[in-house]
């Protein structure tokens, strides 16, 4: 015999919550680091400086990147978690409607 499957609709609405503060956390993270805009001559002025500030943009866009995404990811996980959550509320609505009970 099989176990059932028990799924905690609340935990479900908590995790999407969770999922949501992180993509939200990625996004606030993103837009500082947009806004710090560091100046070319903040690495000095000797010519080896420039390579230095050349990696610094180049590490920086590559996080604004990873950033990004993150918010995106996070933010699907968000929409996700809450669909299911909709689904499964749903489906045990409309068994307990067929088998006569629920509201």
């Amino acid at each position: 015999m099989t176990q059932p499957v028990k799924v905690y609709l609340d935990a479900m609405t908590r995790y999407a919550d969770a999922m949501q503060d992180l993509g939200t956390a990625f996004g606030s993270t993103r837009s500082l680091l947009v806004d710090a805009d560091v100046a070319d001559d903040s690495f000095g002025l000797l010519p080896e400086s420039r390579e230095v500030a050349r990696v610094y943009e180049q590490r920086t866009t590559d996080g604004l990147e990873v950033l990004r995404t993150g918010e995106d990811v996070f933010g699907e996980l968000a929409v996700a978690f809450r669909q299911m959550r909709d689904n499964y509320r749903g489906t045990d609505e409309a068994a307990a409607r067929r088998l006569g009970g629920g509201s």
